[in-house]
């Protein structure tokens, strides 16, 4: 792995972990490795919540519901790859371990 990879992988780490959490020297395989599986599982979480329809108030009339679907249908056509915050912060959590013991070298 090249310096500017490692570079690159950090920024990963950063934005899920914060600033300062990992520098391109700390980069080994196995934070790859779990960044990898971190911005897989938040784009997985970020697609089913495109899938849902924004509220609304009472019930909602056809003309609601036919603009709501066509707007998911444009995203999903557009292959919008936004990560959602909520997302974001439920996959930090989940790796927090994973990523501090590969980080110090421990593994996955």
């Amino acid at each position: 792995m090249d310096s500017s990879e490692r570079e690159h992988i950090a920024v990963v780490v950063n934005y899920f972990w914060g600033p300062g959490k990992a520098r391109a020297d700390m980069i080994n395989e196995d934070v790859a490795a779990v960044a990898y599986d971190a911005l897989d599982e938040s784009q997985a979480c970020s697609a089913s919540i495109d899938l849902v329809p924004r509220p609304t108030y009472g019930l909602p009339g056809i003309s609601y519901i036919v603009k709501q679907v066509a707007k998911i249908g444009a995203r999903i056509a557009s292959g919008d790859t936004q990560i959602y915050e909520m997302c974001r912060g439920r996959v930090a959590v989940n790796f927090k371990l994973k990523i501090e013991r590969a980080l110090m070298g421990l593994g996955r």
